[in-house]
């Protein structure tokens, strides 16, 4: 119980936090921005911040939506201007989330469209950071669109802005715990199957073993905690998956690796015997 106490405690303890920081905001007055289809012409430019004031690689606008009768698929696109280096876009087309399409209707909803500046191999400092970023809409067909509360937020690389408040962990890291996570636990697996096979290192299959199910049951529980707190599917997915895999595959496999060593150790015995 103390080894699993641990194991869920590091679990939790792995949740990155956000910090967030709000750049600046935009006003429309008192009333939301309202724009309605213009036929043949489906892009319109909504704002344009020039001069925003990123200082960090990793930025997103955030806001809110609400459409009427949007014909098709509409989104809002995020550009980010980089003197020397060209126009890059970010485009609000995922099936659902602040990151959804516009289509049909919908009241007040949130959306956030994030940018990564940093490719991952350089240092905050040494990423390019854009001299303008404008917001469009863009629809294909009829349609109004309102959006307010709009704020440009800034994020240091390791942090993700999809990541709503109160949301153990964003879906970039859940695809992180997922990828490198199976991969780590693939590779141990396979470790143990082969030790074992062999009658080698014991002691260390064995305990190999009762990690991994006690890691199991950590990500079990994790992912029951996760889903008794209404956090999204990116999160209490891979936990629940994880879990399951290592509480069936291990659970098992503890009496199975136990027996197999003893077969092993009888057959060696018999064998000095003759």
């Amino acid at each position: 119980m103390k080894t699993l106490t641990v194991a869920l405690s590091l679990l939790l303890l792995s949740v990155s936090l956000q910090a967030e920081e709000r750049v600046g905001a935009v006003s429309f007055a008192e009333e939301p921005l309202t724009v309605t289809a213009v036929p043949g012409e489906q892009q319109q430019l909504l704002l344009e911040l020039p001069d925003p004031g990123i200082t960090l690689p990793v930025y997103a606008l955030k806001g809110m939506v609400r459409y009427t009768d949007v014909q098709g698929d509409g989104f809002l696109q995020l550009d980010s201007h980089f003197a020397g280096a060209g126009t890059f876009f970010t485009k609000s087309l995922a099936a659902a989330g602040p990151l959804g399409k516009l289509s049909g209707s919908s009241d007040w909803r949130p959306f956030v469209l994030p940018f990564f500046a940093n490719s991952g191999d350089q240092a905050d400092d040494a990423a390019p950071l854009p001299d303008k970023v404008t917001l469009s809409l863009v629809l294909p067909g009829a349609g109004t669109v309102s959006i307010s509360d709009v704020g440009l937020y800034q994020y240091t690389s390791g942090e993700d802005p999809l990541q709503a408040a109160g949301q153990w962990f964003g879906a970039r890291s859940a695809g992180l715990l997922g990828g490198i996570g199976g991969a780590l636990i693939g590779l141990w697996g396979a470790l143990i199957g082969v030790l074992s096979s062999r009658g080698k290192a014991r002691q260390f299959v064995l305990a190999s073993a009762n990690a991994l199910l006690v890691i199991g049951i950590a990500s079990l529980v994790g992912g029951v905690a996760a889903v008794a707190t209404a956090q999204p599917y990116a999160v209490y997915y891979p936990l629940l998956l994880i879990g399951i895999i290592l509480v069936v595959v291990f659970g098992k496999m503890r009496g199975n690796l136990s027996a197999r060593y003893e077969q092993l150790e009888l057959k060696r015995m018999q064998s000095m015997d003759v």
